[in-house]
């Protein structure tokens, strides 16, 4: 951790950290990566949560009111939620205590840390309680984290997400989040300019502190090559709703804007058959998106606002170019670039 440190340092570069409430990655785990290593708790497993499912159906089966089992926490479901606090709490923690506070530290290069935030299967119930826990916790440490809209996660569906808000206002009041539409396009198994969907996109927008700029669609997280003729309108579309982010951010009054262009390696990436061959350079894609981003900053904000350095390579330049989209007529936020526009 040092070594890098200093190495962000030297080029003076700042990082975000990602960690995981559950499952293998988990440095508790002791599965990947080496471990489990001391001080980190082990993580809950699938036959834990499984059997909080089981005994929540025995209550209702057994004539309990649905209402009133929503309210209360069983010892285990108590259990499994503290587990999940307790992981979370110790990474977060040593993420910022490896790596330094950027904004409070004279040598910290870490702006925030990104959570994969609970798994889908975790009870509504059990969710409350863990956020309401780990956002006080945040707010008290000064810690930034954003939890990801990821599929696998509590917060995998655009629907979902959108009811729990409403439903838990205060949730939606203080939580921030890493915003991966690619996820939620695949999990609607939509079309992008679907009004429902892309009112559940804007609904979220004002929570949202840092973006994965990867492209899905309906059929997965992941398209074979943004660049492509035949994605190209994806990529427009998922740059709208990246645009709207900027402009929200701006309004809140943010100093500064994350984002990663995501596009992962095969099991993300499509690959041909039986030679296993990537449907296009990775590498190559992903610098597309953050040149594309780059320029796209410049032109919501002007030069006066410093963007990224990147330069084009010798394998991918600027092209191809995308164009601006006009605003659904069902957007309504004030922060839709190309309603501010129009109004303007």
């Amino acid at each position: 951790a040092e070594k890098l440190k200093a190495l962000l340092n030297k080029y003076n570069m700042k990082m975000n950290c990602m960690v995981f409430t559950d499952r293998v990655i988990v440095p508790g785990a002791g599965i990947i990566w080496g471990g489990p290593y001391p001080g980190f708790t082990a993580p809950c497993s699938d036959e834990e949560v499984a059997a909080c499912l089981k005994e929540r159906s025995d209550r209702l089966a057994a004539g309990e009111n649905c209402e009133t089992e929503m309210k209360t926490l069983s010892p285990l479901e108590e259990k499994v939620v503290e587990k999940h606090v307790q992981v979370f709490k110790e990474q977060v923690e040593q993420a910022y205590k490896l790596f330094g506070n950027r904004d409070t530290e004279k040598d910290g290069v870490l702006t925030m840390v990104v959570s994969h935030s609970l798994k889908d299967s975790v009870p509504e119930k059990l969710a409350v309680k863990f956020f309401r826990d780990v956002i006080a916790w945040e707010a008290s440490k000064g810690f930034t984290v954003a939890h990801e809209t990821h599929r696998g996660r509590f917060l995998y569906s655009p629907y979902l997400t959108r009811d729990f808000f409403f439903k838990y206002p205060d949730i939606r009041k203080s939580i921030k989040l890493c915003a991966d539409f690619s996820h939620w396009v695949n999990v609607a198994e939509t079309d992008c300019d679907n009004p429902a969907f892309n009112q559940a996109v804007e609904f979220i927008v004002p929570n949202i502190y840092h973006t994965h700029c990867r492209v899905g669609y309906d059929q997965g997280p992941q398209v074979s090559d943004p660049r492509a003729p035949e994605w190209i309108g994806h990529t427009e579309r998922h740059e709208r709703w990246w645009d709207w982010i900027w402009q929200s951010q701006l309004d809140r009054g943010f100093k500064r804007t994350t984002m990663i262009a995501e596009h992962g390696p095969p099991g993300y990436q499509q690959t041909l058959p039986h030679s296993k061959m990537p449907a296009a350079p990775i590498w190559d894609v992903n610098h597309w998106i953050h040149l594309r981003r780059q320029k796209r900053f410049s032109e919501l904000f002007g030069p006066e606002h410093e963007a990224s350095q990147l330069k084009e390579s010798s394998t991918q330049g600027f092209e191809p170019e995308t164009n601006i989209l006009e605003e659904l007529p069902t957007v309504t936020a004030g922060f839709a670039s190309n309603k501010r526009q129009r109004t303007a």
